[in-house]
C-alpha cells in the first residue's frame, strides 16, 4: 500500500510540470492503474489473514461433517438432496434435468429457475455421489466468509472484523441450510457475501458482477438484485448513506484528480459530488442495471420459464391454497395484507431470530433493507414452511445482516456525534446525567449510549451470541455420538442398495433415494402415477408412510403383487424386489 509521500510523488510526477507555468492553465492528472488500485482497494484482505482461514476451515469440516454423516447414516430431513443428486446427474451427462423422484418425468425447471446448480456438474461428473453436492454446499458457506471479514475489518478494524467473521460463520441460518442436506441456496450465500461486501466498500463493479449470476440461481433472487441496484445508484446521489472509510488515509493529500463530466441535473447530476474517482456513475447507471436485470429475470422465470416447463403451467409457489399472488382470485391489497400478517407471531420471532446473532446492531444500517424483499416474498406466501426459522430459507439474509452490522459500526466508531454533549459532561454519574433529562432528551442519550456500546463491543456481542446460540442449532451435534454411528441397520440398506446395477429403475423411500439416485433412475415410492420399476428398495424401519407400514412383505404383494417382483434381499426391515 503506497504511503503519503509515494501518493504525492506519483501525483507530483503526473502533474508534469504545468502547475509552475503561469501561463498555461494545469492539464488534468492522469491517475496510473497501480495508483487507482491503491486508493480503491480495502487494506489487510481477509485472504491473507490466517486467522479468517482458521474459521473459514472451521467452517468446512463443522459443516461437511455434519452433513456426510447425515447421508452416511441415511437421516436426510427431506427428499431435496435426492432431487439435486439426479437433477446434476443429468446435467453432467448433458441431458435434459428430468427429475423422476419429483414426478415421473418432471423437469426440474419447472419447479424452480436454477441452472446456476450446473456448475457442480461436471465435478459430479468425476465424483458421482452426493457427498460431492454436500462438500461444495459447505465450500460455499465457507468461502462466504471472507468477503465478510474483508468488509467487516476495512469498516470496524482487524479484531473486530474477526469476531463478526467468527459469528457470520456460524450463524444459524447458514447451520439451518446446512441441516436441510442440500439446496440451490448454498450458491447464493457467497454471491451476496462478496457483492453485498462490495456495496459497502464502495466498489461498483464488484457489486455489479457479482449480483448478476444471482437470477440464475433462484428465480425469487432477482427480487434481492433488483434492492441491491437500488441501494447501490441511491449512494451515487447520497454519498453519505454507505459512508465506507478510505482504504489510504493518505488519500485526502492527494491533488485533485480528472473529474468526470456531470450527468443532468433530471438524472441525478446536482446531487453528485466531484469526486477523484468515478464512483457515482458507475453506482447510478450500474444501480439501475441492476435493478432492470433482476426485475427483468425475476418476472420472466415466474411467468414464462417455470411455466413453460411445469406440467400444470403455473407457478405453483405464488398459486397454492388460494394466495392473493397467482391463486385465481382477483388481486387486492388488502387480501395480500390480510395474508402477510396471518400468523404474525411466528414471523415477528423469525425477524427477531433473523437480527439476534447481529446483536441488533444490523438494524442501524440501511444495508438490512436488503433482508426484505426476502423476508416479503416468504410472508406473503400460504406455505407454513416458508415462516420459521427451519429449513434453509434463512440462509441468504445471513451476509446480509451481518455485513450491515459491520457497516453501522463501522459508521458509528466516525461519528463526531459519539462524543457526549457538552452540556452533558460536567462528572456525574450515567444515571444522574439520564434521569435528569427531558424525555426526549433522554431517549436521544440512551440512543447514544447504545451506539457507543455498539460501536465498542459490537464484534464481541456477535461472537457471544453465535457460541451461546451453538448448543440450540445443528453444530451442537458434533459432540454426540450418535452422529457418527452407522448400525446394523444402515449396513443392511447399504447392502441392500448394492444389489442394484447402475443405470436400473428403482422405486424406494425418501431415506434412500439419495445414493441410488447418483447412479440410477430413481422414483420415490411415495408418488403417484410412478412407472412399474425393475427394482423396488424398500426400508421398513423409515417408510415414510403414516400409518408406518409394519410389514413389508404382505404390504408390497398388496401393492405390486400383479406386476411380478420377486424378493432377492431381506435383512434388519429392508427388503429389495425385483420385476420377474
Amino acid at each position: 500500500m503506497l504511503g503519503e509521500g509515494s501518493v504525492r510523488a506519483v501525483a507530483a510526477e503526473e502533474a508534469g510540470g504545468a502547475a509552475g507555468d503561469p501561463g498555461r492553465p494545469p492539464r488534468p492528472r492522469r491517475v496510473p492503474a497501480a495508483l487507482r488500485r491503491a486508493l480503491t482497494a480495502p487494506p489487510g484482505s481477509a485472504w491473507r489473514d490466517p486467522v479468517t482461514w482458521t474459521v473459514a476451515a472451521l467452517a468446512l469440516g463443522a459443516y461437511f461433517t455434519i452433513s456426510l454423516f447425515r447421508l452416511l447414516t441415511l437421516t436426510p430431513s427431506s427428499y431435496d438432496l435426492g432431487i439435486y443428486t439426479e437433477f446434476v446427474r443429468q446435467l453432467s451427462q448433458l441431458h435434459a434435468p428430468v427429475v423422476d423422484i419429483m414426478a415421473p418425468g418432471f423437469n426440474l425447471e419447472g419447479d424452480h429457475f436454477q441452472i446456476a446448480v450446473g456448475v457442480l456438474a461436471p465435478f459430479f461428473r468425476l465424483w458421482p455421489t452426493p457427498a460431492t453436492l454436500l462438500f461444495f454446499q459447505a465450500l460455499f458457506a465457507a468461502v462466504s466468509v471472507f468477503p465478510v471479514v474483508t468488509a467487516a475489518s476495512l469498516l470496524t478494524g482487524r479484531s473486530t472484523g474477526r469476531l463478526i467473521g467468527f459469528a457470520y460463520a456460524f450463524s444459524w441460518g447458514l447451520q439451518q441450510m446446512i441441516a436441510f442436506d442440500f439446496h440451490e441456496v448454498a450458491l447464493a450465500v457467497p454471491l451476496f457475501a462478496f457483492s453485498v461486501s462490495a456495496l459497502v466498500c464502495r466498489r461498483p463493479r464488484a457489486v455489479i458482477a457479482w449480483a448478476l449470476p444471482l437470477v440464475f440461481v433462484k428465480e425469487d433472487q432477482g427480487f434481492t438484485v433488483a434492492a441491491i441496484g437500488l441501494l447501490l445508484g441511491v449512494t451515487a446521489a447520497y454519498p453519505g448513506l454507505l459512508p465506507a472509510r478510505p482504504a489510504v488515509p493518505a488519500a485526502a493529500a492527494v491533488p485533485p484528480l480528472r473529474r468526470p463530466p456531470r450527468l443532468p441535473a433530471w438524472l441525478g447530476g446536482r446531487f453528485l459530488p466531484r469526486t477523484p474517482l468515478d464512483y457515482p456513475y458507475i453506482a447510478l447507471w450500474g444501480g439501475v442495471f441492476l435493478l432492470a436485470w433482476g426485475l427483468f429475470w425475476s418476472t420472466l422465470a415466474i411467468t414464462v420459464i417455470i411455466p413453460h416447463f411445469n406440467p400444470l403451467h403455473e407457478y405453483r409457489y405464488w398459486g397454492a391454497a388460494g394466495g392473493a399472488l397467482g391463486g385465481g382470485k382477483p388481486f387486492s391489497v388488502g387480501g395480500l395484507l390480510h395474508q402477510t400478517s396471518t400468523a404474525w407471531p411466528t414471523k415477528v420471532l423469525t425477524v427477531v431470530m433473523l437480527l439476534l446473532p447481529t446483536a441488533f446492531v444490523a438494524l442501524g444500517s440501511p444495508v438490512a433493507l436488503l433482508a426484505l424483499p426476502s423476508l416479503g416474498l416468504r410472508f406473503i406466501s400460504t406455505d407454513p414452511s416458508f415462516w420459521g426459522t427451519g429449513w434453509h430459507y434463512n440462509a441468504t439474509v445471513m451476509p446480509i445482516l451481518f455485513l450491515a452490522a459491520a457497516e453501522a459500526i463501522g459508521r458509528w466508531r466516525r461519528l463526531p456525534a459519539l462524543a457526549w454533549p457538552a452540556a452533558f459532561r460536567p462528572p456525574v454519574s450515567a444515571r444522574a446525567r439520564l434521569l435528569r433529562l427531558w424525555p426526549g432528551d433522554r431517549l436521544d442519550a440512551l440512543a447514544h449510549a447504545a451506539k457507543t456500546g455498539a460501536a465498542r463491543h459490537g464484534g464481541a456481542m456477535m461472537a457471544a451470541v453465535a457460541v451461546a446460540l451453538a448448543f440450540q442449532f445443528p453444530v451442537s451435534s458434533l459432540w454426540h455420538g450418535s452422529t457418527y454411528t452407522r448400525d446394523a441397520h444402515v449396513a443392511a440398506a447399504d447392502a441392500a442398495m448394492a444389489l442394484v446395477p447402475d443405470g436400473a429403475t428403482v422405486s424406494t423411500n425418501l431415506d434412500l433415494l439419495a445414493p441410488l439416485a447418483a447412479r440410477t433412475d430413481t422414483f420415490w415410492i411415495g408418488n403417484a402415477g410412478n412407472p412399474v420399476t425393475r427394482y423396488i428398495v424398500f426400508d421398513g424401519d423409515d417408510s415414510g408412510y403414516s400409518p408406518a407400514v409394519t410389514n413389508v412383505p404382505p404390504f408390497i404383494r398388496q401393492w405390486y403383487g400383479k406386476d411380478g417382483y420377486v424378493q432377492i434381499f431381506s435383512r434388519d426391515d429392508v427388503y429389495v424386489y425385483r420385476l420377474g
